[in-house]
């Protein structure tokens, strides 16, 4: 929660920091009354404290690691001539140009370079391969990267600035390489191993898209997945066994325990022994490039392991939200990661309800046991997961039970092969036949999950639920919960009506849309695309445009305003512009540039920076920076 509100109050950290050594102080205080003269303490007045005192540490960690407070950050020097930078990681071929990343060492301004952080999305054209541990002089300047420009629209500023990146910078040419990287960090080298070992699935697994799932499975490396291959993942519902995460981790995990039982070695022997799994575990999970479903799993698993050296058996909802707190100290906005929050909703999901929905039946034989297991994990991951899912990408896949039976066993014969392939990838005749099974192995996994995005509404699209509705859907499933575990009927009676409240919420925001009388002018990179909310319907012109822009600038704000069919928009050409006539009997002009509003009583705004603002003089509207929304009166 401290994490949370930081950004939006943003006061001098050092009142936080008072605010926390003061609860610090009377907690201590309380509790040295509590143990010595036995004075009871409130039972309200105690765990409040401690909440408190939780929430001013994530305020205060989120205040330390926000790079905007570092006086000598990119974002609080301006404009520069030219800089010095270290080069992040590995070039990444674009359409247009090669990607890396930047982190800045100095800046030159006025003549002189001066020291300076920061880091930069860098584009560039140069000639040279850039590698992890190259030192560069760059010239130019960087430029903030721009919040989005139209409603609904992918947030990529917001999204970049969570990971503490403010800047990109397409340079061109303009890069001079200063030095190799001879005396890399350990991060650069273990990037260096990651992409042998991509060389290495590359040369041994010879169909394309065997070789980008391996890729990816493996490795958690989806940058070269083709849209065909990913959209049949998502469709199926198996996108999250190419996500490395509990499942992979949980395999390794799981190896060294089926070869060896730490439980009957002695205490300094099983010390030693679970050392070596922890170690082989991140060594694995900062091979694949510490994802947040990777860090959860690899956390809760030392966690695990470290209690077992002890011969513990540590309680899994204590391992869960430990693992969260020390994600969290480590980077505070690594809770805004769409990764982290998925990780988290599913396995809590899988702890909730899998018992319950197990528990439903239980076959009497092996085989249909072990599948209906994976059925009820299925089940309760989705029931967990789907309200993050429609919030953030709008689509449920329907036949996920189907798919999991399928990718889940698959994903695990893969790793059983995958993992030894790339432990092995020097050997050449070895790599080629365990190159071979990984191929094969994944071909029939990709025909299986592939056969599912042609059954027939293989998954719902344009689907939408607010931020409040996402939680209510929550509330629902926990009431539920809470009346079969407990039997009590006053969990039922509040999960209906909060499924009653969440219906006429619903049906209001429905009747709304046949009040609504709003035009849209999209800011796209070429044509025109506009949208007349009227009467409960859309009616849109639209002059050619790539189906990107189409797909992530003007769709994400129809299915906010849940209506995707669309009728057209009347017009005709006239004195050189075309004339608009909208539903209403009213008309409006465009031309090449602006549109005019013919003087229609209204009321318009420009979206910048996230949020509408209103614009006094409207008679004629330049088109181009951003969108625009225009509201009838």
């Amino acid at each position: 929660m401290g994490v949370i509100v930081y950004p939006q109050t943003k006061p001098g950290s050092e009142f936080a920091l008072v605010l926390l050594f003061a609860g610090f102080g009377m907690y201590g205080l309380m509790l040295i009354v509590h143990r010595i003269y036995r004075i009871p303490v409130s039972n309200v007045v105690f765990p409040f404290l401690a909440y408190l005192m939780l929430g001013l540490a994530g305020f205060q960690l989120a205040s330390l690691k926000d790079a905007r407070n570092d006086p000598v950050h990119l974002v609080n020097t301006g404009p520069v001539v030219a800089y010095l930078a270290e080069v992040q990681q590995w070039d990444e071929q674009k359409p247009n140009s090669v990607a890396n990343a930047l982190k800045i060492l100095a800046i030159k301004r006025e003549g002189e370079m001066i020291p300076a952080s920061g880091k930069i999305q860098f584009y560039h054209r140069s000639a040279q391969a850039l590698q992890p541990g190259d030192v560069v002089l760059v010239k130019g300047s960087p430029e903030r990267i721009p919040s989005p420009k139209n409603p609904g629209e992918f947030d990529y500023a917001s999204f970049m600035a969570n990971q503490q990146v403010f800047h990109s910078h397409f340079a061109g040419d303009s890069v001079t390489l200063l030095s190799r990287g001879r005396h890399a960090k350990l991060s650069h080298k273990i990037a260096a191993i990651r992409n042998h070992l991509l060389g290495k699935i590359d040369h041994f697994v010879h169909d394309p898209a065997s070789a980008q799932i391996a890729k990816a499975l493996l490795l958690g490396q989806k940058n070269d997945l083709e849209t065909e291959v990913s959209d049949a993942y998502v469709t199926a519902g198996a996108m999250h066994v190419l996500a490395v995460s509990g499942l992979h981790v949980g395999i390794i995990y799981g190896f060294f325990f089926l070869l060896w039982k730490p439980q009957r070695l002695k205490r300094i022997k099983r010390a030693v022994f679970l050392s070596v799994v922890i170690l082989v575990i991140w060594g694995y999970a900062t091979l694949t490039g510490l994802s947040p479903s990777v860090l959860r799993a690899a956390t809760m698993f030392t966690i695990m392991a470290l209690s077992q050296i002890k011969s513990r058996n540590p309680s899994i909802y204590n391992s869960l939200a430990l693992s969260a707190l020390i994600l969290v100290m480590y980077d505070p906005f690594i809770i805004y990661s769409v990764g982290f929050q998925l990780s988290y909703a599913a396995l809590t999901g899988i702890l909730l309800f899998q018992p319950v929905i197990a528990r439903v039946w239980t076959p009497m034989n092996r085989w249909v046991h072990y599948f209906w297991e994976i059925t009820a994990v299925s089940i309760a991951a989705q029931l967990a997961t789907f309200p993050l899912s429609l919030y953030y990408f709008n689509v449920f896949p329907t036949y996920f039970l189907f798919s999991n039976l399928v990718a889940i066993p698959g994903a695990f014969l893969v790793m059983s092969v995958g993992i030894p392939f790339l432990m092995l990838s020097s050997l050449s005749g070895l790599a080629a036949f365990l190159g071979y099974v990984v191929n094969i192995l994944i071909f029939w996994l990709n025909k299986a999950v592939f056969s599912l995005q042609y059954l027939p509404s293989a998954k719902l699209e344009n689907l939408y639920l607010s931020v409040w509705e996402m939680v209510l859907f929550w509330g629902i499933l926990l009431l539920l919960y809470g009346f079969v575990i407990d039997k009590k009927k006053n969990y039922l009676r509040a999960a209906v009506l909060v499924f009653a409240f969440l219906c006429v919420t619903k049906a209001w925001i429905h009747l709304k849309g046949y009040w609504k009388e709003e035009l849209y002018i999209y800011q796209v990179r070429k044509g025109k695309v506009i949208d007349y909310f009227y009467g409960g319907r859309l009616y849109t012109y639209m002059e050619e445009i790539p189906e990107e822009d189409f797909q992530y600038q003007v769709l994400p704000n129809r299915i906010r305003n849940r209506k995707t069919r669309t009728r057209p928009l009347i017009h005709q050409e006239k004195g050189g512009g075309r004339e608009l006539f909208l539903p209403n009997n009213k008309s409006v002009r465009l031309e090449e540039e602006t549109i005019n509003l013919n003087n229609l009583p209204c009321q318009v705004a420009v979206y910048r920076s996230g949020h509408w603002e209103n614009v006094p003089d409207h008679s004629t509207l330049s088109m181009g920076n951003t969108a625009i929304k225009i509201n009838f009166k």
